[in-house]
């Protein structure tokens, strides 16, 4: 069956921009998303990328397209510096639960800190994103040793950047499409696997 495999990082505003967007394209298109989280600086490191902030003018002109994207998708957005707090333990958190769990927690995570309700730099953020949002406190004891394989997965599927989203077929090899400017691409794909009456 067709299914899209989302690999992201709460760091990556893309990521979080994306996040808003992709439940209504699986609705619209009846297709499974598996929400993979990645560690945003490993997948860098061992695909030999860059990050934007690494080139000045790069990360100029990606904070002004940021947030011209937050006003197209018409999303809250608050930027956040990069590199400037630890994703792991969430994103730990998150490789621990599964199915739909996985994704209340995910979207919850990513629009809390994204959109300034949640101060990323208190030493509980993560705490009060539980909290905020009526999520299990239990949650927060959870841990999973699986995120450096589930980034050398992303990473030997091809991935070098989040969000990146593999859209596997009923045959073949997955296409691969990276950024939330590319999310019109994937989804005309999909309706090229499911063609609408």
């Amino acid at each position: 069956m067709p299914a899209i495999d989302f690999y992201f990082d709460y760091m990556s505003p893309y990521s979080y921009l994306a996040a808003t967007q992709l439940p209504a394209l699986a609705r619209n298109h009846h297709m499974m998303v598996n929400w993979l989280p990645v560690n945003l600086p490993q997948l860098i490191s061992i695909s030999g990328n860059t990050p934007p902030g690494s080139c000045r003018n790069k990360g100029m002109y990606s904070l002004s397209d940021l947030k011209r994207w937050a006003a197209i998708l018409d999303v809250p957005f608050q930027m956040i510096m990069p590199g400037s707090f630890d994703s792991r333990p969430a994103l730990s958190i998150t490789l621990a639960l599964e199915g739909e769990q996985r994704i209340l927690f995910s979207q919850a995570l990513f629009s809390s800190i994204w959109s300034g309700r949640i101060d990323y730099k208190h030493k509980d953020w993560l705490s009060r994103v539980i909290r905020e949002n009526s999520l299990p406190e239990a949650w927060l004891k959870l841990e999973s040793d699986r995120l450096d394989a589930c980034t050398e997965q992303a990473y030997k599927n091809g991935a070098f950047a989040v969000p990146t989203f593999l859209l596997h077929k009923n045959r073949g090899r997955p296409e691969m499409f990276v950024g939330v400017d590319h999310l019109d691409l994937l989804a005309r794909a999909c309706r090229e696997l499911s063609p609408q009456p």
